[in-house]
């Protein structure tokens, strides 16, 4: 239970039901902010929270740092923003933060916590909008390989916080593999990241094709991160614009150019996250610039569609809606 995101008491919890993780977020226990609201108890009409992925072809590029800063300068604008640790191998938010985690997703997985129980306010950032971190776990099983009970509980506490905050970011795990692509293909909208290296740059296409492949109207836009000039950066994005083109009939917006900083490995080394750090170095500045187009797009509609057919959550169910084929099986087939 986190102070200051979660108010009243945590009582012990055993395999919470979607009932009681509804009831909640109605009772106002889950708040992003001091001074947030009660959610309203007309749930069913309420704007779902908008769902970005922060994806990446290959590690290293950063994709956690940029998540994580994203959230704060998000947050610093008045939103109430979660941001969801989704590389369930290699979890590591809560590091950048310094923060200690008691409990993480794993815990809610094995039923001896619920979702709200272990998120942790991000501490620092100012402004009416606050930022909370859903811890992952390191050595998980992917969510696509978990057993129909997990796999729905973990999907129905998700519905529950998707209520009750603005903007949910997935800080989803690098490469191609179900978890990452089902996570990116929920979304409303995805951020690619990469780096100016050859290998980044490759991958960053192959993931692109991976979720593209899965969902074509997919809200796809691409941040080139660790350049040395603004230049470099739009000619990556050219390049890797111009492929998808030609072979996937599509083209990937550039959303952002983030260039190379020392402070931010600095940041790193002191686990503190760079925005609230130094907030005035090149590269906090240029993901402040990405956090002003994100808010500068247009909300998700609802329209007519029943809340079950609507937000991460309903995209989620059907990503992961059909049981992956045993290896075993697609030896024989093959």
């Amino acid at each position: 239970m986190l102070r200051g995101l979660v108010a009243g008491n945590a009582r012990p919890s055993v395999g919470p039901s979607a009932r009681e993780s509804v009831a909640s977020v109605r009772s106002g226990r889950v708040s992003f902010a001091p001074n947030a609201r009660p959610a309203s108890p007309k749930l069913e009409t309420r704007r779902l929270a908008r769902a970005i992925a922060i994806a990446s072809g290959k590690g290293g590029v950063g994709k956690s740092n940029i998540a994580l800063n994203l959230g704060i300068e998000l947050a610093r604008s008045g939103h109430r923003v979660a941001l969801f640790d989704a590389d369930l191998g290699c979890a590591n938010v809560d590091v950048l933060c310094g923060l200690s985690v008691k409990a993480t997703l794993e815990d809610v997985l094995q039923g001896r916590r619920r979702l709200a129980e272990i998120v942790m306010k991000v501490p620092g950032i100012r402004g009416r909008g606050g930022l909370g971190l859903i811890p992952g776990a390191s050595g998980v099983a992917e969510l696509a390989a978990l057993n129909a009970v997990q796999r729905q509980g973990i999907v129905e506490q998700l519905s529950a916080l998707e209520r009750v905050v603005d903007i949910l970011l997935i800080d989803v795990g690098a490469g191609i593999g179900a978890d990452a692509i089902g996570f990116a293909s929920a979304a409303d909208s995805v951020l690619l990241t990469c780096t100016p290296e050859p290998t980044a740059m490759t991958d960053a296409y192959a993931a692109a094709k991976a979720i593209i492949a899965r969902d074509s109207a997919v809200d796809l836009s691409l941040v080139v991160n660790m350049v040395g000039c603004e230049d470099e950066g739009v000619a990556v994005h050219k390049r890797i614009d111009g492929v998808s083109r030609r072979h996937l009939r599509r083209s990937i917006p550039l959303a952002g150019v983030v260039p190379f900083d020392f402070s931010v490995v600095a940041a790193v080394k002191r686990r503190r996250p760079l925005s609230l750090v130094a907030s005035e170095t090149p590269a906090a500045i240029a993901i402040r610039r990405l956090a002003a187009g994100l808010q500068a797009k247009p909300e998700q509609i609802d329209g007519e569609a029943g809340v079950e057919d609507r937000g991460l959550i309903a995209g989620l169910m059907r990503a992961f809606r059909r049981p992956r084929r045993s290896s075993s099986s697609q030896r024989q087939s093959g």
